[in-house]
């Protein structure tokens, strides 16, 4: 995903709030899996108050500057020299090949185009990582050892899927390498110390009405001028923040600071972020820790689709997105809840295969954890639970994915052992014959792989497991 799309989706993608629900009748988990589990679902995401993406804001004058400070002493600088016009559009890599003159051209007209919201979401974003910080109460540090054990958990599983598949070993190389080096980074559980989030406020602050003196009258009255200012200060800010988190690339953590906020996930340059409070109801941990297993999973799966199609068989991934375009589309079109026409997207199906991967591999981790079927059924229950959305409408379209509650039923249809957990006969909607079973990696699908071990012990199931190895790493979600 590009630096543009990540930035115009987490624009978009803001906190659901939670919504009241009416009580429904019991479902039929063989007719429709997430209206089964989500009718039941009780969560309410963490209540916080903290500033909006889409707000415009007033540039607060630095307590340490006076008036004196922040005056041009006479000496101006032209509009188009006061920054270096790549660093206000460098996600824009265009930018970086034309002459100067048309560098500025170009410059002019794309932000004469874009809207505020853009202009104002990194200081926005600051405010809100502030303000939440503020009202949580989280242990400070760099690295939060729950979250990057369960990290490296789903990294070493995904290493193992990768080796015991049919794929070429090139690509079991290619891919391996990948995924070894590839980061993650835990929304306000990671590099939380609030000092660096108001030093960075600061020196953007600082940087704007800097800029800001240098200008003449006449350049502070052009439609643009503002638009630069705004945009040429985030450099000065960001170079503080990768002083105190120097473990990403800076374009890296520039979206990471912008989605804090947000409950949006997504990987770029081999760096996985991953929101956690503003989607989740953290007294409610183990739909909490299955929410951000599930997503983490979901996460690594991108190595594979689509960043790993280039070194895969061509005919295994054309085939594989085949299936799950056929998949998803079945299961959007027998809906009970109509879906916006033209819903379906076969571009963007291999976020549907993605998920399919990500609930097979972390149903495989529950079934190391599990003595019995009905282990393994509060396992799937919890981790379709902690993904229900907090929204009274069903079936909403999301940016660049197909509908949430379409996509996920297709990945439980697709898990092997759904249909003999809950008893699903051939003629229900989530029942699906062996020779439906969407094959990724290429290899044809083993029931016996999915079930429960002989020799497990009885840990209470996979999420108390999961509950109990947090304890012992002294994790605390950090409740209001």
């Amino acid at each position: 995903m590009d630096f543009c799309r990540v930035l115009i989706i987490v624009s978009c993608v803001l906190v659901a709030k939670s919504v009241q629900k009416p009580t429904e009748p019991a479902l039929n988990p063989c007719n429709d899996f997430y209206d089964y589990v989500c009718a039941k679902d009780t969560r309410s995401i963490t209540n916080l108050s903290f500033t909006s993406m889409d707000q415009e804001l007033e540039i607060k004058i630095p307590d340490e500057y006076n008036a004196t400070d922040i005056v041009s002493n006479g000496t101006t600088v032209p509009l188009d020299k006061l920054v270096k016009l790549t660093k206000v559009m460098k996600w824009c890599t265009e930018i970086e090949k034309m002459v100067h003159s048309a560098r500025y051209t170009a410059v002019t007209t794309r932000l004469r185009d874009i809207n505020s919201t853009m202009v104002n979401i990194y200081y926005n974003a600051l405010h809100a990582n502030i303000e939440i910080l503020e009202q949580m109460k989280i242990p400070i540090t760099q690295r939060n050892e729950f979250f990057h054990w369960m990290f490296d958990t789903v990294k070493n599983n995904t290493l193992l899927e990768i080796e015991n598949s049919g794929l070429p070993q090139k690509a079991k190389k290619s891919l391996r390498k990948g995924i070894v080096a590839s980061k993650s980074f835990f929304a306000f559980y990671d590099s939380n110390n609030i000092t660096a989030f108001r030093e960075a406020k600061l020196a953007y602050e600082t940087e704007y009405y800097r800029l800001q003196s240098l200008l003449s009258l006449e350049d502070l009255m052009n439609p643009i001028a503002e638009k630069i200012l705004r945009l040429g200060a985030i450099d000065a800010s960001i170079a503080v923040l990768a002083k105190h988190i120097p473990f990403y690339d800076i374009r890296f953590l520039f979206q990471a600071i912008v989605a804090n906020p947000t409950n949006d996930a997504f990987q770029y340059l081999n760096s996985n972020h991953i929101t956690v409070i503003t989607r989740n109801d953290l007294r409610q941990p183990e739909k909490a820790m299955a929410d951000t297993l599930f997503v983490t999973s979901h996460e690594m799966m991108h190595h594979l689709y689509p960043y790993g199609l280039s070194v895969e068989t061509r005919s295994i991934t054309e085939e594989a997105w085949a299936c799950a375009s056929k998949e998803v589309k079945m299961m959007g079109n027998t809906d009970r809840v109509k879906l916006d026409f033209g819903w379906f997207q076969r571009d963007i199906a291999h976020e549907d295969v993605v998920n399919i991967i990500a609930m097979r591999l972390v149903m495989k981790m529950a079934a190391n954890k599990s003595i019995n079927h009905k282990q393994l059924k509060e396992a799937l229950e919890t981790i379709v639970g902690g993904l229900c959305k907090q929204s009274d409408r069903k079936n909403k379209p999301i940016p660049h994915h197909h509908p949430l509650e379409i996509s996920l039923n297709t990945a439980v249809r697709q898990y092997p052992l759904f249909s003999s957990l809950y008893g699903c006969r051939a003629d229900e909607r989530m029942f699906a014959k062996p020779e439906e079973f969407c094959k990724p990696l290429g290899d044809n699908i083993t029931v016996a792989e999915y079930e429960v071990k002989s020799n497990v012990k009885d840990v209470g199931g996979f999420f108390k497991d999961l509950l109990n190895t947090s304890k012992s790493l002294n994790f605390t979600y950090g409740l209001l």
